[in-house]
C-alpha cells in the first residue's frame, strides 16, 4: 500500500511480469527437494540433507545462468527494452536462494511452526522496509528489484541463524539422488503445470492490456492471493506433514484428517465470505483513485480463491499420501481453461469476462481433484458443496450488512464499478 503511493501503476505492471518470470523459473525447475525431505524416512539423515542442499545449489546456479541468457529475448518478446537490465540484475537471487539452509525443510517436517513464522515474518518485514526505503529514493522499478535481491541475501543468512548454524557440505550419493529425483519427477511436472495455471493470466495481461491496467490487476491479485497463500501454508505446514507422517506409519489416516479438514475449511469459508463482501471498500480506503478498478476486481477474484482453497487442501492431502499426479492433472485442466478462455474474453474487449474465466478455471481445478479425493476418503462433493454454500451465504449476508450500514459499497454500487474496467 505504501509503495502504490510512491510508484506509478505502470511500475507495478513491469514488476508483475518480473515476479511472474522469477516464480515461473523457480517452479519450472522444482524437483521436489523440500517435499522429499519432509516425506522421506531419511529426511533427518545428515548425508541425505547434504545431498538435498547440493542439488539445491546446483539448481540455483543453473537458474541464474538461464535468467542471464533469457533476459534479452524476454525483453524483445514484450517490447520492453528496460526489462533486460532489470532481469539481469534479478538473476543472482537464484544462487542466494539455492544456498539457503536445508533446515527450512527439516523445520517443515517437524512442524516447527513458531520458528518458521519468525523466519517468514522477519524476512518479509526486512524486505518490505528495503523496498519502501529504496522507493523513497529511486522512483522506478529498480527500487523493487534491488530490494528483491538484497532481501533474498538476508533471508539466506537468516535461514542459518534461525534454523541451524552448521554449514552444509557438498555431497553426492547416488541412492539419495535417485530417491529425490524419483519422487521429484511428478513434483517437476506438477509445479511446471502449476506455474502455467497460476501465472499465465499475469503474463498474458501484461501483453494484452495497457500496462497500467496490468499493474492495477497485479495489486488486486496481491490481496486476493493472501487467502490462497494462507491455505497453501496450512496445506504445506499442517496437512502435508501430518498426512505424510501418518502414511509412513500405517496408511490409514483419511478418517482422522477429514474431520479436521471440514472444521478448517468452514472457518476459511467464513473468512472468504467476509473478504468477498468487504474487500472493495478496503481498496477504496487504502489506495488512491488510480487503483479504483481493483475494488471491482477483488471480490470476483475472491470467489475463485475459494475454489483454490478447496483444491489446495485436496492437493496437500494427496501429496501426503504419495499421490502427486492428481494435482498435476488438475492444474493442467485449469491451465487449459485459461489458455482458451482468456484470449477469447479479451478479444471481446471484456476484462470482466476474463475475470470470470479465472473463477471458472479454479472451479475446474477443484472438480478435477474430486475423484482422487473421494477414492482416498479425504472429502467429497457433498462436503465441498455445503462449504461453498456457507461461503456464498456469508458473502451475501455480509455484503448486505456492510452496504446497509454504509461500511462498504452496496451490491449495486459495486456492480456499477465495472465501468472502470474499460480497456
Amino acid at each position: 500500500m505504501v509503495l502504490t503511493r510512491l510508484l506509478a501503476p505502470e511500475i507495478f505492471g513491469i514488476m508483475l511480469l518480473i515476479n511472474s518470470l522469477r516464480t515461473g523459473t523457480e517452479l519450472l525447475s522444482d524437483i521436489g527437494i523440500g517435499q522429499s525431505v519432509v516425506r522421506s524416512p531419511n529426511g533427518e539423515d545428515r548425508n541425505f540433507l547434504d545431498v538435498a542442499w547440493t542439488l539445491q545449489v546446483l539448481r540455483g546456479v543453473l537458474l541464474t545462468a538461464f535468467a542471464l541468457l533469457a533476459a534479452a529475448p524476454i525483453a524483445a518478446l514484450y517490447g520492453q527494452p528496460d526489462l533486460m537490465p532489470l532481469i539481469l540484475a534479478m538473476s543472482p537471487m537464484f544462487i542466494f536462494t539455492g544456498l539457503q539452509s536445508a533446515g527450512l525443510f527439516v523445520s517443515q517436517r517437524r512442524m516447527q511452526l513458531q520458528r518458521r513464522a519468525i523466519y517468514d515474518i522477519t524476512s518479509t518485514v526486512v524486505g518490505s522496509a528495503l523496498a519502501i526505503g529504496l522507493a523513497l529514493v529511486i522512483k522506478s522499478a529498480w527500487a523493487l528489484v534491488i530490494a528483491l535481491v538484497v532481501g533474498t541475501i538476508i533471508s539466506t543468512i537468516l535461514s542459518f541463524v534461525i534454523f541451524e548454524r552448521r554449514l552444509p557440505r557438498f555431497r553426492w550419493e547416488a541412492a539419495h539422488v535417485r530417491e529425490i529425483i524419483s519422487f521429484g519427477k511428478w513434483i517437476f511436472f506438477s509445479t511446471a503445470i502449476y506455474f502455467a495455471a497460476t501465472s499465465y493470466d499475469r503474463l498474458y495481461f501484461v501483453a494484452a492490456v495497457p500496462i497500467a491496467m496490468a499493474g492495477i490487476y497485479g495489486v488486486a491479485r496481491t490481496f486476493s492471493d493472501m487467502l490462497t497463500g494462507l491455505a497453501q501454508r496450512a496445506g504445506a505446514f499442517l496437512v502435508f506433514p501430518r498426512a505424510a507422517a501418518a502414511h509412513n506409519q500405517d496408511g490409514a489416516f483419511a478418517d482422522r484428517l477429514r474431520g479436521t479438514r471440514r472444521k478448517t475449511l468452514a472457518l476459511l469459508a467464513l473468512v472468504t465470505g467476509v473478504a468477498v463482501a468487504g474487500s472493495d471498500q478496503f481498496i477504496l480506503l487504502a489506495y488512491d483513485p488510480r487503483y479504483n478498478a481493483a475494488a471491482f476486481m477483488i471480490p470476483v477474484l475472491m470467489v475463485g480463491v475459494w475454489f483454490a482453497i478447496l483444491s489446495t487442501f485436496a492437493d496437500a492431502m494427496l501429496m501426503g499420501a504419495g499421490r502427486p499426479a492428481p494435482g498435476a492433472w488438475a492444474n493442467l485442466a485449469k491451465f487449459a481453461v485459461m489458455l482458451v478462455g482468456l484470449p477469447f474474453a479479451l478479444a471481446r474487449g471484456s476484462l470482466l469476462d476474463a475475470l470470470l474465466v479465472l473463477v471458472l478455471a479454479e472451479a475446474v481445478r477443484w472438480l478435477a481433484l474430486l475423484p482422487a479425493s473421494r477414492r482416498e476418503r479425504f472429502g467429497g462433493v457433498r462436503d465441498d458443496c455445503l462449504l461453498t454454500a456457507l461461503m456464498a451465504i456469508t458473502a451475501l449476508t455480509a455484503k448486505w450488512l456492510f452496504g446497509t450500514a454504509g461500511l462498504a459499497p452496496t451490491l449495486g454500487e459495486w456492480w456499477a464499478m465495472r465501468a472502470l474496467l474499460q480497456l
